[in-house]
């Protein structure tokens, strides 16, 4: 999957919360990096469907625009429907757009029909992955910047997992949360899929080593929170996504065709 140039460097790094405690020895805990990756894949598998939130940092660098939606596991990709607000011309205002995809291929987005000049019954745009115009490319980059932190199963868990080293365990209230250091030239070494490694070479080339990351984990073992940070070009970017409704009622869907305009 095409990703915006920086979205790996702005999606895989993090620090440590110094406010927390050292967790204590009756909280469940994982004692390296693989085991952690394995109980969470484990749990949200069982789960298959969950909510998600992004919001801008309050401050650094990183994810500029609020996101929200529902992913979905299970398919040949996760299957994602989420509403983001943002400007789509330069100098325009902020608005709604809708984005859903349930194969690598091809996305959808839902445009305010007026600004684009779309028929009101027809607001949707199959997005292509094989055409290359400026629209495509470009709505495709606000998919998968959002794709990239909602579905933490395809890009932070493997990328984790290949280049992670646990350093805190903390316990936060009643939830557990996990430092990690990520190396990313270990993690280029050591990951098969050549999209993951096309984006760690992009981080290594612009001399970002590496990031710090925290998966904060409910009683259950599931994910409630993941945040990254990093330095990159003098600036911290942070993002930050988090999860809830484990096991939600989620029928993920591509639009009707009488519902698609077709491209001009």
């Amino acid at each position: 999957m095409r990703l915006a140039a920086t979205a790996i460097i702005a999606a895989l790094a993090l620090t440590a919360c110094s406010s927390s405690e050292p967790a204590g020895e009756d909280a469940p805990q994982h004692r390296d990096v693989k085991s952690l990756v394995a109980a969470v894949e484990k749990s949200v598998a069982e789960k298959g469907a969950y909510r998600f939130t992004i919001a801008p940092p309050a401050t650094g660098g990183g994810v500029r625009y609020p996101s929200n939606g529902t992913v979905r596991l299970g398919g040949e990709v996760p299957g994602m429907d989420a509403t983001t607000t943002r400007p789509v011309r330069s100098g325009g205002d902020a608005v709604e757009l809708r984005l859903v995809s349930t194969a690598k291929d091809a996305a959808f987005v839902k445009l305010p029909a007026a600004l684009f000049g779309l028929p009101a019954e027809k607001p949707w745009v199959r997005l292509d992955r094989r055409v290359d115009d400026d629209f495509t490319t470009t709505m495709l980059g606000f998919h998968d910047v959002v794709f990239q932190q909602a579905a933490f199963t395809t890009y932070h868990l493997p990328v984790i997992k290949a280049g992670g080293e646990l350093e805190l365990t903390a316990q936060v209230g009643g939830n557990t949360r996990y430092s990690i250091a990520v190396d990313y030239r270990k993690a280029y070494d050591a990951l098969a899929d050549e999209g993951l490694r096309t984006e760690l070479k992009l981080a290594l080339d612009q001399q970002v080593a590496g990031s710090t990351g925290e998966i904060e984990l409910d009683g259950a073992g599931l994910p409630v929170r993941i945040a990254f940070y990093t330095q990159f070009q003098g600036a911290r970017i942070v993002d930050e996504a988090r999860f809830s409704d484990w096991g939600t009622a989620a029928e993920i869907t591509a639009p009707g065709p009488a519902e698609i305009s077709p491209r001009s």
